[in-house]
């Protein structure tokens, strides 16, 4: 945890047409660094961020599925005529035998942006230029849309300013591709940006059914934040306005917005959060109304950035996940909507995904007659996927959890400062919280939600996996749970599992047996 950087690369290391440059942002398993060509003739600009995703980071399968992926938005962006998205140059392969940490590297070359919307606006809670910046995202919703394709993930992480002050959508791994008139996507999405008709909607086989009226929502909640500086549902939590919005939705309460919202706005932003989806604005609308309250649907929004954005290595953590591809390494994370919570165990009505979804979800890697609480199956299956190393599975990760928590998700161990369904300490889960990898402003203070603690642990997992040395005696994946509860180091140092946490060993080792379906690992 104390490495700076997960992938580094030295200042003056060339790949492919392009020399590197000063580093910009790290996470767990990925590192970005400024970048300038060195190539001469017609290409893309002469600067750009490269993100390197270690050698190991993705099975053969992902990584086609990356190529398959990049190739795909590459289409999309020559349709579009003003792009409003990322753009992704192209991937290359790191060849350097004599560098084992970067040989086979994945590297992104990926368009360079300055800043993202979400530092913007902690930075300035009301950007001066909200009107013409929301006219831009419509934009690009509106260029999507007419694509065949659903963002459905648009918050302010997900837009990116560049230099010129103009705006790019961003961060793709859970936009999908219209059938008709649904597309599927394998997670849950932010629930500030959630409409309530997917806040508890049954996974399927192929994922959950979206519209491209969720992105209208969503829309509909960034103008209100940009505008207003708050959220249009009531709640000083993520949880207190999901909840709004689903008694919203059931006609319980009625919506409220900001006196603070413009008057050319109030009605377009209603139109956007409407209590069901049939009555959503559609998209070709929504633009033209956008339109016609900024008077410029295209132009830069023109605010300072380099005045107001925050420090760049927390800026740009966000253009590094600018793309499709960039987060796309199988599956985007889950975001549970839900606390995690059983019926019956203190949970609202309707707090979890459909029961029988949940229940049957990822059967083939993690049985579903033994106690793993089917609210959790979902959340602990996507956190394996996120990974790509083969030892970090949904059976070690639930097998952890039993072990460490009994799946409790309000444990609290004062004595030894850890807390959560997984037992974190807060100030190691500073450095994982966080789904861009980059480390949480503060030491964050508990209870910690399954949500936010299941995820964690499959980054600090997939961190700790390649740092275990090779030859060591013993079931690898029980290592890596040790190494969880003490160190890589010390597991390193001892040749295998320490003798203080041999029992912890053995306990881990009898639940993955358990929790491993017949026929698997």
């Amino acid at each position: 945890m104390t490495e700076p950087y997960a992938v580094p690369v030295p200042r003056g290391y060339r790949v492919g047409g392009w020399e590197v440059r000063e580093p910009i942002a790290t996470g767990a398993f990925a590192s970005v660094y400024a970048a300038r060509r060195v190539d001469a003739g017609p290409g893309p600009p002469e600067t750009a961020a490269l993100k390197f995703l270690p050698t190991g980071t993705g099975t053969p399968r992902q990584l086609s599925h990356l190529r398959d992926l990049v190739e795909r938005e590459v289409g999309l962006l020559r349709r579009l005529r003003r792009p409003r998205l990322i753009r992704m140059y192209e991937t290359l392969t790191v060849n350097a035998p004599g560098r084992p940490r970067l040989d086979g590297a994945t590297v992104l070359v990926l368009e360079r942006a300055e800043g993202s919307l979400s530092a913007l606006l902690a930075a300035t809670p009301r950007p001066p230029a909200g009107p013409a910046l929301l006219s831009q995202v419509c934009e690009g919703l509106d260029q999507l849309h007419r694509a065949g394709w659903v963002h459905g993930d648009l918050k302010p992480a997900n837009v990116l300013l560049m230099k010129d002050g103009s705006v790019r959508l961003a961060d793709f791994n859970m936009a999908a591709e219209l059938e008709g008139t649904h597309a599927y996507t394998p997670a849950f999405s932010t629930p500030d940006y959630t409409p309530p008709e997917l806040l508890w909607s049954e996974i399927g086989e192929r994922g959950r059914r979206i519209r491209p009226s969720a992105d209208v929502w969503a829309f509909g909640v960034l103008a209100h934040l940009v505008l207003t500086g708050s959220f249009p549902l009531p709640g000083g939590t993520p949880t207190a306005r999901r909840d709004a919005a689903v008694a919203y939705s059931r006609g319980a309460h009625e919506l409220r917005l900001s006196p603070e919202l413009p008057s050319p706005w109030r009605e377009t932003v209603r139109a956007c959060l409407t209590r069901t989806h049939a009555d959503r604005i559609g998209t070709d609308d929504l633009l033209r109304r956008v339109t016609d309250a900024t008077g410029d649907a295209g132009g830069p929004a023109g605010w300072p950035l380099r005045a107001r954005a925050r420090p760049r290595r927390r800026v740009l953590a966000g253009a590094a996940a600018g793309l499709l591809a960039v987060a796309a390494l199988g599956y985007g994370l889950s975001r549970w909507a839900g606390d995690g919570r059983e019926p019956g165990a203190g949970a609202r009505p309707g707090g979890t995904a459909s029961a029988v979804a949940a229940a049957s979800y990822g059967a083939a890697e993690l049985r579903t007659d033994r106690d793993v609480p089917p609210a959790y199956r979902l959340l602990i299956v996507e956190t394996a996927h996120d990974c790509g190393h083969e030892e970090v599975s949904a059976a070690l990760i639930a097998a952890m959890l039993k072990v460490e928590s009994g799946f409790d998700p309000d444990l609290a161990d004062p004595a030894k400062d850890e807390y959560g369904i997984a037992r974190w300490t807060p100030s190691v889960l500073r450095w994982w919280m966080n789904e861009d990898g980059t480390p949480g402003e503060t030491v964050p203070e508990p209870p910690f939600p399954p949500a936010e603690s299941i995820p964690a642990m499959g980054r600090y997992l997939c961190w700790i996996t390649p740092r275990l040395d090779a030859g060591l005696p013993g079931d690898r994946r029980v290592l890596v749970a040790v190494a969880y509860r003490t160190s890589y180091r010390k597991v390193n140092d001892a040749g295998g599992v320490p003798p203080k946490y041999r029992d912890y060993a053995d306990r881990v080792a009898h639940h993955l047996k358990e929790y491993t379906p017949r026929g698997g690992k």
